[in-house]
């Protein structure tokens, strides 16, 4: 074990006021340096932790499969300096350059699909920087036609990839164009192989046991109802119903658009007409859910919390909390 001197106490205090200060390519830069000084850094929920570096050597990407498997859920912020700090603490411990995939599916429908994902490529490029990303759009927008779902070619980056992201978009088109296609299976296994992988808003939703149709009900007005999700989450015996946005203020005092745009009232009504037995997961805004599939434990990371509801009982998870799949 490497002894930890007090140059590198003294860096890493600094490193740590400068993220304080949301400096990111300053305290960036101390990493790198700190790094080369043959020492890790792990930014956990309750504070950085120092990991001596035997022998200087890279971590190596061919090992994956020893790697812990991690999948983060946000609630929203993803392109936030707050979600920069999830996105780097998913890729923290893989060596540059690290391979990033963006699955634009959600966003299929829209009249420009890529839109909000260049624009969360250049945020990752210029917040993940010291990491020297090498970021790919993968434009499987549906499951049939050029760009398609189940088209290995347009899915080759996904299996090349260290790390995968996809968020915005609509639940149901996400859930309808990935429902038993190659790209939702590639996830599925991809997932237990160790890449990185992570959902917002959108997605999120779709990839619950049931789906919350936001844009049907909220924008055109449909009666309450739940959708089919792609139940991601049971391959690890989890039952779960992600609703992100879940402290939404957005409607200001007039409109109440907390629990994802539904309101409070709402969601009551909606929970009360679930098609069977689930566990919600709701979260905060600003936060991420980052679940350890290894350890089978969640680490709330940002500013919120997450509230749990299981078998009609409520549970608030504070921030910076690490809680056990038990919970849910």
């Amino acid at each position: 074990m490497g002894k930890i001197t007090n140059e590198i106490e003294e860096l890493v205090k600094k490193r740590q006021k400068l993220r304080s200060e949301k400096k990111y390519n300053e305290s960036d830069k101390l990493r790198k340096i700190i790094k080369g000084k043959g020492y890790l850094i792990e930014d956990t929920a309750k504070g950085q932790k120092i990991k001596f570096r035997s022998r200087f050597s890279r971590l190596n990407r061919d090992s994956r499969d020893s790697k812990n498997s991690l999948i983060a859920i946000f609630g929203s912020g993803e392109m936030s300096p707050t979600g920069r700090k999830i996105h780097e603490y998913l890729i923290q411990d893989i060596a540059p350059s690290v391979k990033i995939a963006l699955l634009e599916t959600p966003t299929g429908f829209e009249a420009n699909p890529h839109y909000w994902y260049e624009r969360i490529a250049q945020m990752l490029q210029d917040g993940l920087q010291n990491y020297k990303p090498v970021i790919t759009k993968v434009p499987a927008l549906r499951r049939d036609g050029p760009n398609s779902t189940n088209d290995p070619s347009v899915l080759k980056p996904l299996l090349e990839s260290d790390y995968i992201h996809t968020g915005a978009g609509s639940p149901s088109y996400a859930a309808r164009h990935l429902k038993d296609t190659l790209a939702y299976e590639y996830l599925r296994n991809l997932s237990k192989k160790g890449t990185r992988i992570s959902f917002a808003s959108a997605t999120a939703i779709a990839f619950g046991k049931y789906l919350l149709p936001v844009y049907e009900i909220y924008k055109a007005g449909e009666d309450l109802h739940w959708k089919v999700g792609l139940d991601f989450f049971s391959q690890w015996g989890l039952n779960l119903t992600i609703i992100p946005h879940w402290n939404n203020t957005e409607g200001g005092k007039e409109i109440d658009t907390s629990r994802c745009y539904m309101g409070e009232k709402r969601i009551k009504r909606l929970l009360e007409i679930l098609p069977g037995p689930t566990t919600i997961m709701g979260i905060d805004e600003q936060t991420a859910c980052i679940f350890n599939l290894n350890k089978k434990e969640v680490l709330l990371m940002g500013v919120g919390g997450a509230t749990i509801i299981k078998n009609s009982e409520e549970k608030i998870i504070n921030p910076d909390s690490l809680f056990s799949f038990a919970i849910l």
